[in-house]
């Protein structure tokens, strides 16, 4: 029986803990019945840094953030510079680099808990020229974001520097979800931290988290981190059981021609800034509601 990543499986601030010496079918038991957050120590091996993506992809046009948590287009060693300078710029989900790293990696686990299955929605994620499953995030020291949710899943593998993920110890509910409107509605659910209600856990290299669908969390950058992301989504019925409100809703104000429009780019080109943030809360009729709504935004850094 293969064998992953201590002689037992823990449970640390209520997110289950996996090692080495733990049985892969119990690991894949929890990923498939319990669909929690959870991580699996030292259970990759690779030797992707900094230096190591410069070398494959530095005459690549990537679209960043830069200090000002703005969008700015620059060659990837030009990027390497800035962020070797100790200047704040950040790549997040960029799929150019995510689909030609995956070929470098070790996914042999991703492979292992979710198999060969590809759910029809699972095709919106590979529409356009390149897949949006395979993504590459980089951020540097003291990057963060605000607390929020996707409508799909994700497996991280993590693999260079250090990062703290503050995640929510049980389901939000949707009533807790700020800033939901039909006309203008934000990319992204979101709502308070609240260290009272959240569990921190720091990855290292090697490490490989599982974000379930609609779990609320955020993170915290110590220095320069590495990490891939490989998103899919869950069976109808995670959806209709564990979050249909959040579900339906989100269907419901994303209209159709959004995909479309999505299809036709690179998914990078989709990051949205401070500013395509700002400009939906200046949409906000009611002005004490929309003040909120801005202060609330400002003091994110849009990593």
């Amino acid at each position: 029986m293969q064998r992953l990543c201590s002689k037992k499986s823990i449970i640390i601030s209520n997110i289950k803990i996996f090692t080495k010496d733990d049985k892969l079918d119990r690991v894949k038991d929890y990923f498939l019945n319990e669909k929690k957050p959870f991580v699996v120590r030292n259970s990759i091996k690779n030797n992707i840094n900094l230096d190591f993506l410069n070398k494959k992809f530095k005459d690549l046009d990537v679209l960043s953030l830069n200090p000002k948590s703005e969008k700015e287009k620059l060659k990837f060693q030009d990027l390497v510079k800035k962020v070797k300078n100790g200047e704040k710029y950040r790549l997040r989900a960029n799929t150019k680099i995510g689909n030609k790293l995956s070929r470098y990696i070790d996914t042999s686990l991703l492979e292992s808990l979710k198999g060969n299955v590809f759910r029809p929605f699972d095709y919106l994620l590979s529409f356009g020229k390149t897949s949006r499953q395979k993504t590459l995030f980089l951020s540097t020291k003291n990057c963060t974001f605000t607390k929020h949710a996707h409508i799909i899943s994700g497996l991280i593998l993590h693999l260079e520097g250090e990062k703290t993920w503050y995640i929510s110890k049980k389901r939000e509910k949707f009533s807790d979800i700020k800033y939901k409107r039909l006309l203008h509605p934000n990319p992204l659910y979101v709502t308070e931290k609240n260290v009272k209600n959240e569990s921190a856990i720091i990855l290292k290299p090697g490490d490989v988290l599982y974000m379930p669908a609609y779990w609320f969390h955020y993170t915290v950058s110590h220095n320069v981190n590495i990490s891939y992301s490989h998103f899919f989504t869950e069976p109808i019925g995670y959806y209709l059981k564990n979050s249909f409100l959040m579900f339906f809703f989100q269907a419901l104000t994303n209209p159709f021609y959004a995909i479309i429009k999505a299809i036709k780019k690179e998914p990078e080109e989709h990051i949205f800034d401070k500013h395509d943030i700002l400009d939906n809360c200046n949409k906000i009729s009611d002005i004490e509601e929309r003040k909120n709504a801005i202060n609330f935004f400002r003091k994110s850094d849009f990593s």
